[in-house]
């Protein structure tokens, strides 16, 4: 065989190069007339740098219209990316300007640092064509990176291709500028199809604002995606908006069977289905109107293929319980096997009916062990267009390491046998297979394997890349294997179905090996021989795929972890995004922990498989010739394995890393959330000073305001006594007094008044002396009142009931009188209320302590007539303005036992009768019951010390667990 080496292409092409891009000829185009084509050849054969076709220097001269090289270092350098270029080809082939031929292409589009995979219509013949314009330097390419690592590629026309351009007609360049500023019905039409065609490219929209993800922005042109409703939206020039048909997949008939390799079935032999015998209504419906919605009236064939079979193999995190969970639901063991399935849940499985969207499975179990595998066929169930036939048929087999096959074989498509394939066809039969093949999948999937592929295709799973294998028993033109590396139309068709072509081998005299990045096909005689080397190719490969994949889906997990770090350092610059940063790397925390679980599955999966690699053939009397041999050291397989052994313990180090990285995360976070707690105490201890220094300064503000108050009642206090002592009918200064107090009047009138200034000193005298009389005698009460007592009385433990002691403290006072007490304390006590000023409980080991403290009014004396009161006065002033009596118990709510009972009240109050008055009120309201037994309460073994079972129902959750200061003040 030979491997692939691509010979530099000469600055002299042919002249059959210069006439013809890909199957697609320059006639085509919509020229002024014919002899307008033969001037631009014949002008372009004079010229050292005229061997480009006129479908690359309209591409090159597309392409400078956006991007351009700067004639200046003051101009900024423009660029164009890949994807809005190949939806403008699209556009200009769709209208008659470009000669390249297109085919579905799934690419990603990039939304808010999130890729999804798409298909696109694309040209592999404008990709070539602009490979060829870099060959020769004439375009500039620039290779970035997007927000989620997939790479990316931009493109600038260089000085020697902007001198290239000026070999293009005048003509082109007024239909390309046409083209991109008058709207599509300025523009001639230059295939006769109906309006409603897809083959017009374009779909007038009454928006002229539209919104979405730009991906152009230029006066001339504007392109922009709408991630929500899936499509392109084209401005022009002159402000008409267009949706794109790129995204617009065209549709074939087609009909195939269900196959599957021999070697993947128990006993070695498959019994499908067949339905080769309704490919006659394939053909019958290509001759009928709208059977294919391919519009290319020129569409040419480069690649035949004969009796085409094809394998799509992916990797899914399988287990031996997966797949016995999954033969259980097919029913494997059961009499009707198979049936109906769909991954909808049903969300009300009592109604009478059940509604769901079209599109249902059909499974018919062909092959099965009931913990390693099973093998089976599965149809498609989905409207489709009218006048499309498509008869699709898999054969599907899953197995318990994760490998799974979609086998079908081609039996016709469109107008074509098994034995006339084109390539064409099979591209847009193969999107169908991939998009279809998914959605099979995920019927038959579980949650949690769900799960972990939206997690690891981040929520695209739907469109994850599948390898895909063909196998043919001829291909036509039979050329050898480096002759299809043509960097022409045998190559482009083949990168349609295989990806860009990276090796090509000659296995014997009659079979080809060609290789590329998304499959491989073997074409020859002797293909269908070789099926295990190509199915462990294919399950070797399909696990490239999610390794490939999983290690994009690391980075992304790194980046978010760094973004959190880098946030987390200067967090105070945008608090707000504080609880936006911490979902995420509570995301990336879940995610870590599933990729962690993918990749232990994937190296399960590969250890298992290096039992099950075949050996290299030796040659025998069917291959004589050693074909697979050669195959087989062709297809490095244990070289492959050994590879993506080397890869996963790679990744494994990587989630290792990862893992430290978020331990290190979560550790910022914890210290970040301990100095947003210490800015906000400290803040909390800033604000209480300043309002506690405010309050001083309101308690300044008011001593003195009452200092000022007491001094004018004094005064107010000490001239009313003095007038009426000396004013009045008493001493009558001014007027008559009484004739038994004459001779102090004339004593105060001569000795005092009489005497200029006197009489006021001994008025200020007089106020000064009841000043101090005023101060003297509140400084003496409060003093007096402030001096407390406390009394503990912690006796012998007494038995109590925990709910009627609840009950108690809940009672009103006068309710608690028991009947036979008539003292007129007890009844004098029992009209004041009850006021709870706190409840605290305190774990010690197994045991709840409850603390209980209320107040209440201290009891006053009642006296019965004017004298008593005078008398006990004279004994004890206090006692009528005592201060009010608080009361603490502690109990052990555990068992149910009275520990400690502390009376605070005023000196003048009894603590002694305050104690057994509550012993009695508790006695009369059954608290004290000898033969209580508190409830068990059963406490699991795993149950943490500060559970709620121990807390118990009327302990808040907030409440600390130590004990508050019952008496804040003692005094002496």
């Amino acid at each position: 065989g030979y491997a692939s080496s691509r010979p530099l292409r000469t600055p002299w092409f042919s002249t059959m190069m210069a006439l013809r891009v890909s199957g697609v000829r320059e006639e085509t185009l919509d020229m002024e007339s014919r002899m307008e084509l033969d001037a631009l050849h014949a002008s372009l054969s004079t010229e050292d740098d005229a061997n480009w076709t006129p479908s690359h220097l309209r591409l090159l001269y597309l392409l400078s219209r956006f991007a351009m090289y700067p004639s200046s270092t003051d101009e900024e350098e423009k660029w164009l990316r890949s994807l809005p270029l190949q939806v403008m080809v699209f556009e200009a082939i769709v209208h008659g300007l470009l000669a390249f031929d297109y085919s579905p292409v799934c690419t990603s589009i990039v939304k808010d640092g999130q890729s999804k995979r798409l298909w696109l219509n694309m040209s592999h013949d404008a990709r070539a064509a602009i490979d060829d314009l870099r060959e020769h330097e004439l375009v500039n390419a620039l290779k970035t990176c997007s927000e989620d690592f997939q790479p990316s590629t931009a493109y600038q026309v260089t000085k020697e291709g902007m001198t290239v351009l000026a070999s293009l007609p005048p003509r082109d360049k007024q239909r390309l500028d046409e083209f991109l500023t008058a709207p599509r019905s300025s523009l001639p039409d230059v295939i006769s199809a109906p309006a409603e065609s897809p083959r017009l490219g374009t779909r007038p929209m009454p928006t002229t604002n539209p919104s979405g993800l730009v991906l152009v922005e230029n006066p001339l042109f504007k392109i922009t995606y709408d991630p929500d409703k899936g499509h392109f939206r084209i401005r022009r020039g002159d402000g008409s908006v267009y949706i794109s048909r790129v995204t617009d997949i065209e549709e074939v008939s087609y009909v195939s069977s269900p196959y599957l390799p021999s070697c993947l079935m128990r006993n070695g032999t498959a019994n499908f289905s067949s339905n080769a015998w309704q490919a006659e209504k394939c053909r019958k419906g290509a001759a009928s109107v709208g059977s294919s919605s391919i519009q290319d009236a020129d569409l040419s064939f480069a690649i035949v293929l004969e009796n085409v079979r094809l394998m799509v193999g992916e990797w899914i995190p399988f287990g031996p319980n997966q797949i016995v969970l999954l033969n259980d639901r097919l029913g494997s063991l059961e009499r009707c096997q198979g049936g109906l399935f769909t991954s909808e849940l049903d969300d009300a499985p009592t109604s009478t009916s059940l509604a769901i969207e079209p599109g249902l499975t059909k499974i018919a179990i062909v092959d099965f062990e009931f913990d390693c595998f099973t093998n089976f066929e599965a149809d498609i169930y989905a409207p489709i267009e009218d006048g499309i036939i498509q008869i699709e048929s898999f054969g599907m087999h899953l197995n318990g390491d994760g490998s799974i096959v979609y086998g079908m074989e081609i039996d016709a498509t469109m107008d074509r046998s098994a034995d006339f394939l084109c390539v064409d066809h099979l591209a847009r039969l193969l999107v169908d297979v991939d998009l279809d093949s998914s959605k099979i999948i995920n019927d038959l999937l579980s949650s949690h394997q769900r799960g972990l592929l939206d997690m690891l295709f981040m929520g695209d799973a739907r469109s994850r890349n599948k390898f895909a294998l063909l196998t043919a028993s001829g291909i036509s033109p039979k050329l050898p294997a480096r002759a299809y590396l043509d960097r022409g139309e045998k190559e482009n068709e083949l990168k349609q179905v295989l990806g860009e072509l990276h090796s090509v081998h000659d296995i014997g005299k009659d079979d080809k090996l060609l290789v590329g990045h998304d499959g491989m096909l073997l074409a020859g005689p002797n293909a269908n021989k070789h099926e295990p080397l190509l199915v462990a190719h294919l399950a070797l490969l399909s696990r490239e795929l999610v390794v490939r994949f999983f290690f994009k889906r690391t980075f992304i997990l790194g980046d978010v972890l760094a973004r959190a770090r880098n946030y987390m350092t200067s967090f105070e610059m945008n608090p707000e995004a504080l609880d936006d940063m911490r979902d995420r790397v509570s995301h990336c925390a879940h995610d870590l922990v599933l990729l962690e679980e993918i990749l232990e599955l994937l190296r399960e999966s590969l250890r298992g498989l290096a039992l099950n690699i075949p050996s290299r053939p030796i040659p025998s009397e069917d291959d004589p010739t050693g074909a697979g041999a050669a195959l087989y050291d062709h297809l490095q397989l244990r070289k492959t394995h050994k590879d993506l052994e080397m890869r996963c313990k790679d990744l494994a180090k990587l989630l290792r890393g990862f893992r430290a990285k978020l331990k290190q995360v979560q550790s910022q976070n914890g210290t970040m959330a301990k100095m947003m707690l210490e800015g906000l105490v400290l803040g909390v201890e800033r604000n209480v000073a300043v309002l506690a220094e405010a309050t001083r300064a309101n308690q300044r503000s008011l001593k003195g305001s009452f200092d000022l108050l007491l001094f004018m009642f004094a005064a107010i206090l000490a001239f009313e006594l003095l007038d009426r002592i000396t004013d009045g009918n008493l001493l009558g200064m001014d007027k008559a007094t009484a004739p038994s107090l004459q001779w102090i009047k004339d004593l105060v009138v001569e000795n005092f008044i009489g005497y200029p200034g006197l009489w006021f000193v001994i008025n200020m005298i007089w106020l000064a002396v009841v000043i101090w009389l005023v101060r003297a005698g509140i400084r003496l009460g409060s003093r007096r009142l402030s001096r407390t007592q406390r009394m503990v009385f912690a006796n012998a433990p007494h038995r109590i009931n925990v709910a009627a002691f609840e009950q108690f403290l809940r009672t009103p006072l006068d309710e608690l009188v028991p009947a036979d007490d008539s003292s007129s304390v007890a009844r004098t006590r029992c009209f004041r209320k009850r006021v709870i000023e706190s409840r605290k409980a305190s774990v010690r080991g197994s045991i709840r302590v409850v603390k209980v403290l209320w107040s209440e009014a201290a009891v006053r004396p009642k006296c019965q007539t004017w004298m008593e009161f005078f008398t006990r006065v004279r004994q004890n002033w206090e006692q009528f303005i005592a201060p009010p009596v608080r009361t603490q118990v502690t109990y052990d709510a555990t068992n149910g036992l009275l520990i400690d009972v502390i009376v605070h009240a005023g000196l003048t109050t009894d603590c002694a009768e305050i104690y057994d008055q509550l012993k009695c009120q508790m006695e009369s309201a059954g608290c004290f019951d000898e033969h209580y037994t508190p409830p068990t309460v059963s406490k699991p073994e795993d149950s943490p010390p500060d559970s709620r079972s121990r807390r118990g129902f009327f302990v808040p959750r907030s409440i600390a667990r130590w004990n508050a200061p019952v008496h804040p003040t003692q005094g002496v």
